[in-house]
């Protein structure tokens, strides 16, 4: 039996189309996932909200284990540093992103703090890329406040979903955030912009 030289172009033809059509089928599967992990997230979250008699400490308990089921701090912080994370060292990597969670942990526990009567809707969702996605929602208020529209970045990694950017009116948390704090790196030093977080989180702290 002749065996034709093009055979194995033919089978190299036949294993790209159907490694192509796995490809398409986890890209069709990657949104929909990250859908419904910022579904169950933001119902999660009014949950908290809406628990009768919460007091201030148990309220905070419960929206850092939100926080860290549902975002990479690791991740978010690295961005928000943008070029500095390079220069900085292990141990002050180590120390900003200690910093950055607890900044973000303080900032948005506070306002989400000031919600109640509120719905929680997720009406799409597009890809970033292979394992990225942004997913859109709005929290509907009672009239006749408007509703604030969220976009979640939503990265899969080992088979996890995890928040690693906000998109609130527009405005990207991360980018807001790394404009803010190379501004004080220009200015100070990695030590001014570490000073500041920490001085911010003793004000949080104070309840101020």
């Amino acid at each position: 039996m002749r065996t034709s030289l093009f055979q194995p172009a033919r089978l190299l033809a036949a294993a790209l189309v159907a490694s192509l059509g796995l490809t398409s089928v986890a890209a069709l599967a990657a949104p929909k996932d990250a859908e419904n992990f910022v579904r169950e997230r933001g119902a999660e979250a009014i949950a908290v909200l809406s628990k009768p008699g919460l007091t201030d400490q148990e309220y905070a308990r419960e929206f850092v284990a939100f926080v860290d089921r549902s975002f990479d701090a690791p991740a978010m912080a690295q961005f928000a540093l943008g070029v500095y994370w390079r220069q900085a060292t292990e141990p002050q990597r180590a120390e900003f992103v200690k910093l950055y969670r607890d900044y973000f942990i303080n900032t948005y526990s506070q306002r989400f703090r000031q919600f109640s009567g509120e719905r929680f809707d997720v009406h799409g969702v597009r890809a970033v890329n292979a394992t990225e996605n942004l997913v859109q929602s709005r929290i509907v208020r009672p009239a006749p406040a408007q509703p604030i529209n969220i976009e979640w970045h939503v990265r899969e990694a080992a088979g996890q979903q995890r928040v690693v950017d906000l998109i609130i009116e527009g405005l990207r948390l991360g980018i807001t955030l790394r404009d803010e704090f190379s501004a004080i790196v220009q200015q100070g030093g990695l030590d001014a912009l570490f000073k500041a977080l920490r001085d911010k989180n003793l004000t949080f702290n104070r309840g101020a």
